[in-house]
């Protein structure tokens, strides 16, 4: 941009609050199109007679608008990269977050293998997974019960697995013994955590997975730390999704001390969904 040598301008207008808009900068001098030559002026805004925000006049010839293009898809192609990294680096810390294994990441809806028996559970969780926003609006959850082998873990880690990669969800997914092993070693001299922050987690998040509810030792720590979480879940309309081999009577006979107060709240959270089938890991081995 050559400059013209000249005074600091101002603008000739005798009603100088009048005088605003994208006027002609005599300061400067004219350059070419470097496509098309026409020579372009500088323009710049005028207020109260003084002159800021110099800049070349655009030119509309096609080289220069096909420029103008392209700069602006090379503009937009980084800012969707930079999205996209920065989309995915989210993605991994909700999965470092959620506690899901590797084995379970590739547990997804894609893989699963639907059966005559396992369709109907199926259907439901993809929904519940699609629809995760209004569920959890309700606070509504998932008991998926059924034997070894039926689907269950495979369906809850599914919908683990969509709720992070498609609505960037916060879940954590885990069995009573890893869920609140993480909370007992809190107790320990020397924890990164306290109970307190652990709990928060727990209660906080989106979505909690109970992996095979039933299937840990039933202390009476246990049934207190469970019973805790899950209530304030249960008061906070903040939904939980549970799976288990046994039925709710077998589960609420297993944990003695506050059994019939967690077998009841799972009730009024969520909705019952049984899968009755072989076992496809005895398939694979006849």
């Amino acid at each position: 941009m050559k400059r013209m040598h000249q005074p600091a301008l101002t603008t000739n207008s005798t009603n100088n609050e009048d005088d605003c808009g994208l006027v002609d900068d005599p300061r400067y001098e004219p350059e070419p199109c470097p496509y098309c030559g026409r020579m372009l002026k500088h323009k710049a805004y005028s207020l109260f007679g003084k002159l800021f925000g110099t800049h070349l006049e655009r030119c509309n010839c096609p080289g220069a608008v096909a420029e103008r293009e392209r700069l602006y898809q090379e503009q937009l192609k980084k800012q969707q990269e930079e999205e996209l990294r920065r989309k995915m680096e989210r993605i991994e810390w909700l999965f470092q977050q959620s506690r899901l294994g590797k084995r379970f990441r590739a547990r997804v809806f894609e893989t699963f293998e639907i059966r005559d028996y396992n369709k109907k559970a199926f259907e439901i969780a993809l929904d519940y997974a699609k629809n995760f926003d209004m569920y959890k609006e309700k606070g509504e959850g998932l008991f998926i019960t059924g034997g070894y082998g039926v689907g269950k873990t495979h369906l809850a880690a599914a919908i683990t697995n969509y709720l992070i990669r498609n609505k960037m969800a916060t879940v954590i997914f885990g069995n009573v013994t890893t869920l609140l092993g993480r909370l007992r070693s809190a107790y320990s001299d020397d924890s990164e955590y306290e109970e307190t922050q652990i709990l928060k987690e727990l209660y906080d998040v989106d979505l909690l997975v109970i992996d095979d509810l039933g299937k840990e030792k039933p202390t009476p720590w246990v049934e207190e730390k469970l019973y805790n979480v899950i209530n304030e879940r249960y008061e906070n309309y903040r939904p939980i999704i549970v799976t288990s081999n046994l039925e709710l009577e077998e589960i609420e006979r297993r944990l003695e001390t506050c059994g019939g107060a967690i077998v009841s709240r799972i009730i009024e959270m969520c909705r019952g969904v049984k899968i009755v089938g072989p076992d496809f890991r005895k398939e694979k081995i006849l």
